[in-house]
């Protein structure tokens, strides 16, 4: 209703607008820069702000910035999210079934990366959302996923968004 009456194309403070109506401050722009470094050098990066500050919308407006021709995106967001389940939402959106051990589907989401990259010439980046949730063991299998081949190749871009606590 006031809508119409302000003239609005989209109803404010809700979670559908379109990222491409969102207005950026310099704030704003400053992060986005940042995630674009994060994610040509294939780096990592942690995002933290309070509850409902917009950090998921951000997000989501970083990930279609990015070049579908060079760039490949993987979100996760999941409050119980174990090391297993990490390897499974990953190879589930690359639309490979996991393998049902952890280190089966861990060197087989490794193997998926190398070929994304180095075949299909792309870099990948995967966002996981509520990482403030994610306990000890979970953070280490998302370590490790950085430390490859003795420490001297980061196959992917790696991108924590959480709450302040």
């Amino acid at each position: 209703m006031y809508e119409a009456f302000f003239e609005m194309k989209y109803t404010p403070f809700i979670n559908t607008i379109p990222v491409e109506a969102l207005y950026l401050s310099d704030k704003h722009k400053e992060i986005l820069g940042r995630l674009g470094y994060v994610a040509q050098g294939n780096r990592f990066a942690v995002l933290t702000a309070g509850v409902g500050v917009g950090k998921s919308t951000l997000i989501r407006k970083f990930v279609q910035s990015l070049s579908p021709e060079t760039c490949t995106a993987l979100y996760l967001s999941d409050s119980q999210l174990t090391p297993r389940w990490f390897y499974k939402g990953l190879l589930d959106q690359l639309g490979i079934e996991a393998k049902f051990y952890r280190g089966d589907a861990k060197r087989q989401l490794h193997k998926q990366l190398r070929l994304i990259r180095d075949i299909h010439n792309r870099n990948i980046i995967v966002v996981v959302d509520e990482a403030h949730l994610l306990d000890r063991e979970t953070l280490e299998e998302v370590r490790f996923m950085l430390n490859t081949e003795m420490d001297s190749f980061n196959p992917m871009a790696l991108v924590l968004v959480g709450q302040l606590s």
